[in-house]
């Protein structure tokens, strides 16, 4: 047992908390900053278009994660995990994953989906029943 806390942030509680978090997002947006914009991640939870679930320990974010309920073309519904941030990853993401599940069985979802920015995130999810699904490629436009 240690001493984190994962909890799910109301949206009308974002504004409150928005200076700790955002220094922990920041550090996803810095990894992908053609992809993330933190403003917009801001809205959406404000607008509870999306859900912001803090890992703390007494009042320091030790780091972050934001969901997205989503129904695919299918009619199928998924909980979609597009940003994690933060530290000591291996004292919380085995309780945050379970967290998570709990969430999308509550909401009729049928599994989890993320984002493994680098390909080292497989071979930690693999053990939690995670498996890669696809892979994005890109093309960049000159002018």
């Amino acid at each position: 047992m240690n001493d984190l806390v994962i909890a799910v942030v109301p949206c009308t509680m974002i504004d409150l908390i928005w200076e700790k978090v955002h220094p922990v997002m920041q550090l996803a947006a810095d990894k992908a900053p053609e992809d993330v914009c933190c403003k917009v991640v801001r809205d959406e939870l404000i607008k509870g278009e999306k859900l912001l679930v803090t890992i703390s320990r007494a009042s320091e974010i030790v780091a972050i994660n934001v969901l997205d309920l989503r129904t695919l073309d299918t009619g199928i519904r998924i909980l979609y995990i597009p940003l994690t941030a933060g530290s000591e990853m291996k004292l919380w993401a085995e309780d945050f994953l379970n967290f998570a599940k709990v969430i999308a069985k509550a909401h009729n979802c049928v599994e989890l989906r993320g984002l493994a920015v680098r390909s080292g995130w497989m071979k930690y999810l693999k053990p939690y029943g995670w498996e890669e699904m696809f892979t994005t490629v890109r093309c960049k436009l000159g002018d």
